[in-house]
């Protein structure tokens, strides 16, 4: 077993951690022990916020919507919210806010409508926001190009192998003990995570720093400059307002059309953190050898057959378990957007302007993530749950097929002067919400 477990996980294998120049190692020691904590917190509340609130509190399509759009909306705070991040010290804005968002839950106990809780969730969003662009930064200062995609892969991978066996426990468990104690229990494991963090070697910053993130007028200049760029944010668009149409169906999906348990959604978990350990070691790999654009570009391709299975799961509605092939496929589709999408907004921004990029990525998200969830709402009370995840496959394809243009008139990356913002052929980047 344990030579199985350091096949997968090169940096915790003694023989295989010289792959990694002592800098990374270091660093990936303190990451994998957080990856630990917050894959605890993390598989015992995201897998199951959906179903509690649609079938323990009583949510409405209305509701859940509102949360989708709400969590999006935070977002659209990105370029504000980025401009006090100090992206020479952005240590403690991936510290303290994560260790907020987390410590959120813990007001859970007293939680027994679904407002109160989408308020929590929302709020924990938007914390996230104000985390996301200064772990974009975090992880380009962290880790060298060469070794990057390998390193996050291997630290995510950790994460899986923990999540396969705690979803299975986490279904069980809050079916006996019921959500509310072990979401507040989850907070705590989730701010130790946070706090395990403030241990992470980050080198020191250069003479010049980056660039702060722009405001509305100047992110639109930088839009316009980088062709690039622009025709990947298109493409990210259209992908990612599928992904935002399918979040409130998803909750209805499971609780009013599949019937599932906890125990059941669990399973369900332990099955996406398996796809995702897969996911984790091909993705970074990929990143390393072709770059972070075709990666992209397989992520978007394969993450397009997500909307059509459900769909077909909603048709047929015999069993859960039907759900487990679409499961697969959106585990596989969301560990290559956390991972590749951050990468890829890294090498395209360079040093200067990675922050930047970030923060103009997060605003994007937030207009189709606050457009998204109403319109799904609208089609669900109209014309059903199918033509949601119709409509959702139409964009997400519509998205892959914009990079798949972009990767086949853009050469390989190639290294080039300090002055430019990045390799030819690199896109955009930054996670979300969830």
């Amino acid at each position: 077993m344990q030579g199985l477990v350091t096949r997968f996980v090169p940096a915790l294998a003694p023989t295989q951690l010289l792959e990694f120049s002592p800098p990374v190692r270091r660093a990936l020691r303190i990451d994998i022990s957080v990856m630990l904590l917050f894959t605890l917190f993390a598989g015992l509340t995201t897998p199951f916020t959906g179903l509690i609130l649609r079938r323990e509190l009583g949510a409405s399509p209305f509701q859940l919507s509102v949360l989708a759009s709400a969590s999006a909306s935070c977002l659209l705070l990105s370029l504000w919210l980025t401009r006090i991040v100090d992206s020479r010290r952005p240590l403690p804005y991936v510290v303290w806010p994560g260790f907020l968002a987390r410590g959120l839950f813990l007001l859970v106990p007293f939680i027994a409508t679904p407002w109160p809780f989408v308020g929590v969730l929302v709020a924990g969003t938007l914390l996230s926001t104000v985390s996301g662009p200064a772990q974009t930064a975090l992880v380009e200062r962290v880790y060298p190009r060469e070794e990057r995609g390998r390193a996050l892969g291997t630290v995510r991978v950790v994460g899986a192998l923990i999540a396969i066996g705690l979803a299975l426990a986490a279904g069980q468990l809050l079916g006996y003990l019921g959500h509310r104690w072990v979401f507040a229990a989850a907070g705590l494991v989730g701010m130790a995570a946070a706090l395990r963090q403030r241990r992470m070697p980050v080198p020191e910053a250069t003479s010049r720093a980056q660039r702060p993130a722009p405001r509305l007028l100047e992110a639109w200049r930088v839009v316009r400059e980088d062709h690039g760029y622009r025709r990947v944010l298109l493409g990210s668009f259209l992908f990612g307002s599928g992904i935002w149409l399918m979040m409130p169906a998803n909750p209805i999906l499971l609780a009013d059309v599949m019937h599932v348990t906890t125990a059941q959604v669990g399973v369900l978990a332990a099955v996406a953190a398996g796809a995702a350990l897969v996911g984790n070691l091909m993705w970074g790999r990929l990143v390393d050898q072709h770059s972070s654009l075709p990666a992209l570009r397989v992520v978007y391709i394969l993450g397009t057959l997500t909307p059509l299975i459900y769909c077909g799961a909603s048709l047929v509605a015999t069993t859960p378990w039907i759900l487990l092939v679409g499961t697969v496929a959106e585990s596989l589709m969301h560990t290559g957007l956390d991972l590749v999408w951050m990468l890829t907004m890294i090498e395209l921004g360079g040093k200067d302007r990675t922050t930047q990029y970030a923060a103009i990525g997060a605003t994007m998200a937030g207009v189709r993530g606050v457009l998204g969830p109403l319109v799904s709402a609208l089609l669900l009370e109209t014309v059903g749950l199918q033509a949601v995840y119709l409509v959702a496959a139409g964009l997400m394809a519509g998205g892959a097929w914009v990079v798949s243009r972009h990767v086949q008139n853009t050469p390989r990356y190639i290294a080039q002067p300090a002055q430019t913002s990045g390799g030819v052929g690199l896109v955009s980047a930054a996670r979300n919400a969830s």
